[in-house]
């Protein structure tokens, strides 16, 4: 008897078919993905269709960064679906493209759920690098050169010396304190506010919610949207659809946000009587922009700078928590050439080396922003690799800050690496960008965080709390992931260094300087 093959009906060629080209597709993929990755840096093995998506680490992804780092080199391609992605592990990668080759390395990559179902791709920090881009940047220019930005700095140290008073009356909610100057100082730079109305108050309180959102989203494939773009056409009512929902509550936040204060300053400037600020200057201007470009990088600047300076106090507050030696120090510095007589103003950095520099240890030592994205704007080759056009690329900015060949044993806290005769590399513009993305409001921000760090200092002990056995409570030493990286909450003990302090805190802010 003959032998046959078993006859498969029309409708088992057909599933039979189906599989095989499903099978067909997927190792295509993996193929083309292998094969094209061979220009690229190295990296972890990739699984079809996923990438590396199940090896992303969920907290502190800087750390797996580095790590990998440590083991393929200081450019690593990693994969979200058949995405790649570029890690920057070293500060000489990082200034070689984002710096040297800023022509090109000055995109930013299309976040899809950030820029279109948020609404932050109007701003300067996330527009593409485009025409509409450069205008923002002259405004800025205009609206915070150096002469500009002096005049900024009694505004400054009067809202820090209003926040001093709140720390003596309510030491408990510091971190609450550093949101409340910080949003305070950033609106008043922005648009002029006199005093703190409810108006006032309720932007601050929706920015804080929108930039909770930004904070997360910015960063690449932390949305499947961001890697499945036709994910945005889901309607927000199905099943799943949850960032749908959520980018549109952003919207909301950053529409009122982006137009209230803007409409508020515009009214004053008609009516003349528009106090000094950032909205004012540009709406006067001889060559005066569009009310819409105006009102969208004045919102960028207030947006840019209140979170990350909010991370940076409460770094420095759980450091000098720490290292109390540190603190001693700085303070003694301070009554040495300060005395106790007045504060510290913006002008004493110079004459106050040691504080300054551990301003500068606290950026270093813990990063507010961790990570950055650039994307490249077209094909080009570095150390060999070819980066092809529009791929994102991450820099690992504490990787950079925490290389031993550059910083020694950079895991200490050490504000003595600043000085002479060691003079490592002052650390603190790896804080505020790079390049032609490198942030605008850099001067107006650090006279703020100096400011705070010194009078701080000036008049207050912090300390690590006690139970009620008398016995020190240790904070958990864990950041927050997203674009602005906060400490875990922690307490602190924190009181008036003397009854002399107590009294120069109430009296600086009753005379408002």
């Amino acid at each position: 008897m003959a032998l046959t093959l078993p006859q498969l009906s029309s409708e088992g060629w057909s599933l039979l078919d189906t599989s095989l080209i499903g099978l067909f597709l997927v190792l295509l993929l993996t193929y083309l993905t292998t094969h094209r990755s061979k220009s690229l840096p190295p990296g972890p093995t990739p699984i079809p269709i996923f990438g590396n998506l199940f090896q992303l680490s969920q907290q502190e992804e800087w750390l797996q960064f580095t790590q990998w780092g440590s083991i393929f080199g200081e450019l690593v391609t990693f994969r979200v679906f058949n995405k790649p992605i570029i890690l920057l592990n070293s500060s000489k990668a990082i200034v070689d493209l984002f710096e040297a080759r800023s022509a090109i390395y000055s995109n930013r990559p299309h976040l899809v759920m950030a820029n279109e179902l948020m609404g932050w791709g109007e701003t300067v920090v996330l527009m593409p690098y485009n025409e509409r881009f450069k205008n923002y940047r002259k405004l800025l220019k205009v609206g915070l050169n150096t002469n500009v930005t002096r005049e900024y700095w009694p505004l400054i140290e009067k809202e820090i010396g209003h926040s001093l008073v709140r720390l003596l009356d309510d030491p408990d909610t510091f971190t609450k304190n550093f949101r409340r100057t910080a949003g305070t100082i950033a609106l008043k730079v922005a648009y002029g506010f006199k005093h703190e109305s409810d108006e006032f108050k309720t932007i601050m309180d929706d920015t804080e919610k929108a930039l909770r959102m930004f904070s997360i989203a910015a960063l690449p494939g932390v949305f499947l949207v961001d890697t499945l773009p036709f994910l945005k056409y889901v309607p927000s009512w199905f099943p799943g659809a949850g960032f749908k929902r959520l980018g549109i509550k952003t919207q909301g936040l950053i529409r009122k946000m982006v137009d209230t204060p803007f409409d508020m300053v515009k009214k004053q400037v008609a009516s003349g009587n528009a106090p000094k600020s950032f909205t004012e200057t540009l709406l006067n201007a001889s060559e005066r922009s569009t009310d819409e470009d105006i009102k969208w990088v004045a919102a960028g600047l207030y947006a840019g700078q209140a979170d990350t300076t909010v991370a940076a106090l409460s770094n420095f507050f759980l450091s000098m928590m720490l290292f109390p030696d540190i603190q001693r120090r700085a303070q003694d510095e301070i009554d040495r050439v300060i005395g106790n007589n007045r504060l510290p103003r913006v002008e004493d950095r110079e004459s106050l080396p040691y504080v300054y520099s551990v301003l500068k240890e606290v950026l270093r030592w813990r990063p507010v922003v961790p990570m950055v994205s650039h994307s490249v704007t077209q094909d080009d080759i570095y150390k060999g690799y070819i980066i092809p056009s529009g791929t994102a690329l991450v820099a690992n900015i504490w990787a950079a800050l925490h290389d031993e060949t550059i910083y020694k044993d950079p895991d200490v806290f050490d504000p003595e690496r600043f000085l002479s005769p060691r003079n490592e590399p002052d650390s603190s513009k790896f804080a505020f960008g790079f390049g032609r993305r490198a942030c605008p409001g850099e001067a107006v921000a650090h006279a703020a965080l100096f400011c705070n760090v010194a009078c701080t200092l000036a008049t207050f002990d912090i300390k690590k709390p006690v139970d009620e056995y008398g016995v020190e409570i240790e904070p958990i030493m864990r950041w927050s992931s997203g674009v602005t990286s906060l400490p875990h909450a922690f307490k602190c003990d924190i009181k008036p260094r003397s009854p002399r302090a107590a009294q120069l805190i109430r009296t600086n802010s009753e005379s408002d300087i």
